[in-house]
């Protein structure tokens, strides 16, 4: 069970489970049945044979389109590759952040397009692990000589 202010998502692998909830849910709040999820929350959700495919495609084109990146050049990473940056150096620029945030911006909605069909599968009958990953990168800072710990989780089959 999903719930997010006034929606929620009911869902699981057995029937009568999930037609139990929802009458004790309906005894003390007013509940309106919406049929089978399609969107929620900006993710669209599929449900095949295979499982529960979740995706951000309208989104990922939604956003293009509204800054005229639909036909924009493809890169496979959101960021430079080995890119090592200084405080220290380069020019300083009137506005620096407004260019820094432009470039990301740009550089991540490329990343975007390239990614544009890709997607989440939660395939049925499947045991749902969840795995977690631990990165270190030890006075990786070259201002301040601090270490960056990435985390990165994947709950899945």
């Amino acid at each position: 069970m999903l719930v997010y202010v006034d929606d929620l998502i009911i869902t699981g692998d057995d029937e009568a489970k999930i037609l139990r909830t929802k009458e004790n849910l309906s005894v003390h709040f007013q509940m309106k049945e919406l049929g089978q999820l399609k969107h929620f929350l900006g993710l669209e959700v599929d449900s095949t044979q295979e499982g529960i495919f979740l995706c951000q495609q309208k989104y990922s084109k939604d956003l293009l389109k509204r800054f005229g990146m639909l036909e924009c050049k493809l890169i496979s990473t959101p960021m430079e590759p080995n890119a090592k940056m200084c405080a220290h150096e380069g020019k300083d620029l009137e506005d620096a952040t407004m260019y820094r945030q432009l470039v990301a911006v740009r550089r991540i909605l490329r990343y975007v397009k390239s990614t544009i069909d890709y997607g989440l599968l939660y395939k049925k009958g499947e045991d749902c692990k969840l795995v977690g990953y631990c990165d270190t990168d030890y006075a990786g800072d070259h201002d301040t000589r601090r270490s960056t710990t990435r985390y990165v989780f994947k709950l899945g089959s």
